[in-house]
């Protein structure tokens, strides 16, 4: 599980490093709705060509606190691949999302520990705030695997993952503040 994470991170790197220089347009972003969450995020992307730009994010939640008898953390990571119909980072765009990321959930008595892994389409409008500001909304949704160690307080952590499921999930929700280079 961790493994795969790494590989993740690894690919994430690898496509980040190997980018044209001339005419290049990189922005650093958060999103105020993982923030609002307790879960602090970063997300970078860069401009590929005329219309198409990559976003990669990554969030987590580290903290471990109980609210309505739940608790959970987490940490994921999103790339997203961006076609603009005006130019990059302005105006409209629709994205191809993935996601994967590992949790931990407790719910009343029962833990969830797993992973997860899944992709869908988003829609999102970049709004120029300036020259290098703009403030960006994002709504996309998906269909995402689901892993889990499901078991129960006075219970052991089973040796295999023994809970699976297929969910629609929201892919993508985020109003992001982002800084552009030039």
């Amino acid at each position: 599980m961790k493994k795969k994470l790494f590989r993740l991170f690894l690919i994430a790197g690898v496509i980040l490093n190997v980018q044209w220089v001339n005419a290049q347009r990189v922005a650093l972003k958060t999103n105020v709705i993982d923030w609002a969450t307790l879960s602090p995020n970063l997300a970078l992307e860069m401009r590929l060509n005329q219309r198409l730009s990559l976003d990669i994010s990554a969030t987590t939640h580290p903290f471990s606190f109980t609210i309505a008898d739940v608790k959970a953390t987490h940490i994921r990571l999103q790339p997203e691949l961006r076609y603009w119909f005006n130019r990059p980072m302005a105006h409209h765009f629709v994205g191809l999302s993935f996601l994967g990321g590992l949790y931990n959930v407790k719910v009343n008595r029962r833990f969830y520990e797993g992973d997860i892994w899944g992709a869908g389409l988003s829609y999102g409008y970049a709004f120029v705030l300036s020259r290098h500001w703009n403030l960006e909304a994002t709504l996309g949704v998906g269909m995402a695997r689901l892993r889990a160690f499901k078991y129960g307080e006075d219970e052991q952590k089973p040796d295999t993952p023994n809970w699976y499921r297929w969910s629609p999930v929201p892919i993508r929700l985020g109003l992001s503040f982002s800084y552009i280079f030039k």
